[in-house]
């Protein structure tokens, strides 16, 4: 091979090598404001004290690192209607409302909140004035998609889920009229979708079985392409009452059909039972592993984060583990590293007054003792802090993906074509 051939073949591998490089090194489009971290969704303006319920308060996106400190990510959500989009807000005293939730493919967080402006007086999800609900998509960029409103008049919305972006399940309490429960519906929907839940304490159940799930139902997870609801109540009555005061089980997948049912996952048969008595967030650390965010304060107390790992067909309450100074975690986030077994979990404290906390502990999947906690960070005065997720992750936009494949396979080519001149 000639010098100035060999010259060029060596400039040629080496430029193949750095475009793949810089295409492996590529940032993530429109990275910010989110860099990896926990997100919190903080609800308030700074000035209305958090012991008041009467007006409507801005709920604002924060990242924390998983260490606890500020990234400078903050995403405050729509206040007004502008547009295609919705004002969602929330009240400073509505304690089951604001979690939030990362999609299954990781690329968004969801939240839903009342549809009224930001500032306005009166009760925030009972007023009669404004019976509409908004849920809000929000990406690692930033961008708020709040165009989901309908009407579901006297609800509390208390979380919003979503697989992908577009499908959306979410769930309440059961409003005026059974208008909340869990119902599936699809991005900037007008409607309330339909209803899964359809289950009170008259339904006709027969003890032991699956049961109509819930009207009256809180937070809402997907694990291993299921469904999970959480709830403190249960249905029918008397001898056929169905306990869903705990996890549970919606239908069979991701339904999206009315009138489903369901079965306890783990929790308590009857009230103040000592296993899960006030369920709100959970987190499945694998398909045998679940933690559980609860508020109960009467004796035996279930609040805290409880731990439940699955023996065959049976799920067993290993240990619970309260933050001092709390009357439980009501929201929860984890992540799990399948290599080396350890989960990190991150709550948002239940408190009987004052700021409230997000708290960090970190086990093992095969842990039988309950770890420390850990304290991240307190809500700022006049602030509350509601949900916490895990950031979305934002990807390559896909032309950028193309150009630099394209460059490395044109770059490849031109290298073998000297190679055959050469010979």
């Amino acid at each position: 091979m000639n010098s100035t051939v060999k010259h060029l073949s060596t400039h040629l591998s080496w430029s193949v090598a750095l475009t793949v490089a810089a295409m492996l090194s590529l940032p993530a489009a429109n990275a910010a404001p989110f860099a990896g971290g926990v997100v919190v969704s903080v609800i308030g303006d700074g000035t209305t004290p958090i012991s008041t319920g009467t007006v409507a308060v801005p709920i604002t996106l924060t990242e924390y690192s998983t260490s606890g400190s500020l990234t400078g990510g903050s995403v405050m959500l729509t206040t007004t209607d502008s547009g295609s989009n919705y004002a969602i807000t929330g009240g400073m005293t509505s304690n089951s409302f604001g979690f939030l939730k990362r999609s299954v493919d990781g690329d968004y967080l969801t939240i839903a909140g009342a549809n009224i402006p930001a500032g306005t007086q009166g009760s925030v999800f009972s007023s009669s004035g404004f019976p509409n609900r908004t849920i809000a998509r929000v990406d690692a960029a930033g961008t708020v998609d709040s165009s989901t409103r309908f009407n579901a008049a006297g609800t509390t919305p208390r979380s919003a889920i979503t697989t992908n972006g577009t499908d959306l399940w979410w769930s309440a309490d059961t409003g005026s009229g059974s208008t909340g429960g869990i119902r599936y519906l699809t991005l900037s929907s007008t409607t309330s979708g339909v209803a899964l839940a359809n289950g009170t304490s008259a339904s006709p159940t027969t003890a032991g079985q699956p049961a109509p799930v819930p009207f009256n139902s809180r937070v809402l997870n997907i694990s291993n392409g299921q469904l999970y609801g959480s709830s403190g109540v249960s249905v029918g009555s008397g001898t056929n009452a169905v306990s869903f005061r705990g996890v549970f089980n919606v239908g069979t997948g991701l339904p999206t059909s009315a009138n489903q049912l369901g079965s306890l996952i783990v929790g308590s048969g009857t009230s103040n039972a000592g296993l899960q008595d006030s369920a709100y967030d959970f987190f499945f650390a694998d398909a045998s592993t679940l933690y559980v965010g609860d508020d109960d304060t009467s004796t035996p107390t279930t609040g805290g984060i409880t731990k439940w790992m699955l023996s065959g067909t049976t799920w067993n309450k290993t240990w619970l583990a309260l933050p001092a100074g709390t009357t439980g975690v009501r929201a929860l986030a984890g992540v799990t590293d399948t290599v080396s077994g350890s989960v990190e979990i991150y709550g948002i404290t239940a408190v009987g007054s004052g700021q409230n906390e997000l708290v960090k502990l970190v086990d093992t999947l095969s842990g039988t003792v309950a770890p420390s906690f850990s304290s991240l960070a307190t809500a700022p005065a006049n602030y509350v802090f509601r949900g916490v997720a895990m950031s979305p992750v934002a990807v390559p936009e896909p032309s950028s993906v193309v150009l630099l494949l394209a460059g490395a396979g044109a770059l490849i080519a031109a290298g073998r074509r000297l190679k055959i001149r050469r010979g």
